[in-house]
């Protein structure tokens, strides 16, 4: 029998103590590679809505960024369970920085296109993808479990902290030191990144979580580990309708998020559009504070489907923002603000859900295809949000569109009126989604109590 003595006290806070250290320069070198990432995501967006104004072209770069990540997640998966995932992370850092630095070539020369653009937009996603998901794996063995969604708090705080500067530092970037400076700031990102995970390499490679495999482990195919993480699923049938359903969500969250910037600017500024991200960031940070220091609902499958109702109400909500032009950036801001904010309980408690229920040394082959599923919505919506706003949605909002005589009383005609109805349509998808999913959730506790 284990006599917990006050030695063993001492050494259990120690590893507590030194396993969040890992964690937090972990944390670090991640979010400044985030930030040169979306300092340059910000400074392309605008370049290539300024070039072509059109929303299409500016979703086929979110799908770029997106699709390719999601399309080798799998494969990323099996290096996940096999490798150093210490030293992936180090290979996704340099192999994202040397895109960055193509990028920064083909400006300086004049020659970046939007086809260039989208090739080495898809080839950094996959390494971006490596990046994302190696640190998803790590977190849930270099920290105590019961302190994974306080964690998530502080992943999701950095984040929006991260997200209330961009704007507004990539806005005051492009007018100072331009498109090279951005470029260059991002490549510095990617090397600082690089330095902090080299600090604790030794120490992440003894405990990353991984199992010491057999020569016969060694040689099984990629394929099998793909087909690893589908039979997991199969057999988990909880956790692949949490799957369907968040994949449901994304597709919505995605049409919302392509479309923000068009939204924005087919009626207003890039300063107002910084106006509004920032409230966006605002959100996301004061949702990470509020989820560390509440350390998440107890029934993480409720607390995801309320702050999806949330969200949904928020989304038709957005379509009476232009009642009054003089608050339509006020009531957007607002509503962005509490989406994010209501997004970071959803999306920390289903991280913790898969990082809890899945054990460590199979993480990397079953939240792969976690990631292909849920996340693979995503640039779904990217292709298809563009289309229908251009085509179908702000056509029939126009002055003289087909619907412009019957929704005016409420919705107005003109530029943004048919992005906001398409938003209304996403929250009605939200919230039918959460019916469906929570009915099928409870017919299946009811079925393991019988």
């Amino acid at each position: 029998m284990h006599v917990l003595t006050e030695d063993t006290e001492y050494n259990d806070e120690q590893d507590k103590s030194i396993g969040f250290i890992r964690f937090s320069l972990l944390l670090v070198a991640t979010l400044i590679s985030v930030l040169g990432t979306m300092m340059t995501d910000f400074a392309l967006g605008q370049w290539v809505y300024q070039e072509t104004q059109s929303a299409t072209a500016y979703g086929l770069i979110g799908f770029a960024a997106l699709a390719p990540q999601l399309l080798m997640a799998p494969v990323i998966g099996a290096l996940i369970d096999r490798y150093s995932r210490a030293l992936l992370m180090i290979v996704g850092h340099a192999g994202a920085g040397i895109c960055t630095l193509l990028l920064l070539f083909l400006y300086m020369n004049q020659s970046l296109d939007v086809w260039l653009i989208i090739l080495l937009a898809s080839i950094s996603s996959v390494f971006n993808g490596l990046i994302n998901q190696t640190f998803i794996v790590l977190t849930p063995v270099i920290v105590n479990k019961n302190q994974l969604v306080r964690v998530q708090g502080f992943i999701q705080g950095g984040m929006g902290l991260i997200e209330i500067s961009v704007p507004a530092v990539a806005a005051f970037s492009l007018v100072t030191i331009g498109m090279e400076g951005i470029f260059t700031i991002d490549i510095i990102s990617f090397i600082t990144a690089i330095l902090l995970i080299l600090v604790v390499l030794k120490q992440l490679n003894d405990c990353d979580g991984r199992v010491k495999e057999s020569k016969k482990d060694n040689k099984r195919s990629i394929m099998r580990d793909v087909s690893f993480g589908l039979q997991y699923l199969k057999q988990n049938r909880n956790l692949l309708y949490l799957l369907i359903f968040m994949a449901v969500v994304n597709f919505s969250i995605g049409v919302v998020h392509v479309l923000f910037t068009p939204l924005v600017l087919s009626f207003s500024n890039v300063i107002e559009l910084g106006k509004v991200l920032t409230a966006a960031g605002v959100g996301t940070l004061l949702g990470s504070i509020f989820l560390a220091i509440w350390g998440g609902p107890k029934d993480k499958v409720k607390g995801i489907c309320f702050a999806l109702l949330i969200i949904g109400i928020l989304l038709m909500m957005s379509t009476l923002i232009f009642i009054k032009d003089v608050y339509t950036i006020l009531l957007l801001s607002t509503i962005a603000l509490l989406i994010t904010l209501s997004f970071v309980i959803v999306d920390g408690c289903n991280q913790v859900i898969w990082q809890t229920a899945v054990p460590s040394e199979i993480q990397g082959r079953v939240l792969s295809i976690q990631t292909v599923v849920s996340q693979g919505a995503l640039p779904l919506a990217f292709l298809a949000a563009g289309p229908l706003a251009d085509y179908i949605f702000e056509p029939m909002m126009a002055v003289n569109g087909p619907l412009a005589s019957s929704m005016v009383a409420v919705l107005g005609v003109g530029p943004g009126r048919g992005i906001t109805l398409l938003y209304g349509i996403c929250g009605l998808l939200i919230i039918a989604s959460i019916l469906l999913f929570y009915n099928i959730n409870s017919k299946e506790a009811a079925k393991r109590v019988v």
